[in-house]
């Protein structure tokens, strides 16, 4: 009678383990936080209410307030980048389904959930190429169709040069221009 006593005891022990382990799973993730005129990029410090199109943020472990970016690819950027000092929580960007413009974007929508369209003729805030997020991807196809680019996941973001690679400057720069510009930035030579 002891062996039943025994699995019994097992049994509610490890169902017990169980559900302590699903109950983890299901931790609140913070919600998307509104831009207020406080809100500026991460990278260029500059008021985000100033610029159009999409932007995002993420939520890191440990900070209290989200960081914002000026635009939809600087955030993919910034989750591809392997020296982040904080674990991230969740990352929601700017949905632009619906009823909503280029100077309006619409609410918060969770990055990893959106589709995107990259390459269109359209400029980030930052005004340089940007991942543009549907949560329709009907509304996505019909953007693509106006303004170029194609539809991708989430998934396939990462992997793309565009999300992490340096951004073209307009205008012709040979490597003579480029090299005048990082000897100008240099200390000067102190042998004398």
């Amino acid at each position: 009678m002891t062996t039943g006593r025994l699995r019994s005891g097992l049994l509610i022990a490890v169902t017990t383990l169980l559900l302590a382990g699903c109950k983890e799973d299901s931790v609140s993730l913070p919600q998307p936080v509104d831009m207020s005129a406080e809100a500026v990029g991460f990278y260029c410090q500059m008021d985000l209410l100033n610029h159009d199109g999409p932007k995002g943020q993420i939520h890191l472990s440990g900070l209290q307030a989200p960081i914002f970016f000026s635009q939809v690819r600087d955030t993919i950027a910034y989750l591809n980048m392997p020296e982040q000092s904080h674990a991230v929580l969740v990352a929601y960007v700017q949905d632009m389904s619906g009823d909503v413009s280029w100077a309006r974007p619409g609410g918060w929508i969770a990055a990893d959930s959106a589709i995107y369209v990259t390459g269109s003729a359209m400029m980030g805030g930052m005004d340089a190429p940007e991942f543009v997020p549907f949560s329709d991807p009907v509304a996505a196809a019909a953007f693509a169709q106006t303004h170029g680019g194609v539809l991708r996941r989430f998934d396939e973001l990462g992997s793309q040069e565009a999300a992490i690679g340096a951004v073209a400057t307009p205008g012709p720069e040979d490597d003579s221009n480029i090299a005048d510009r990082l000897r100008a930035l240099a200390p000067a030579d102190r042998t004398n």
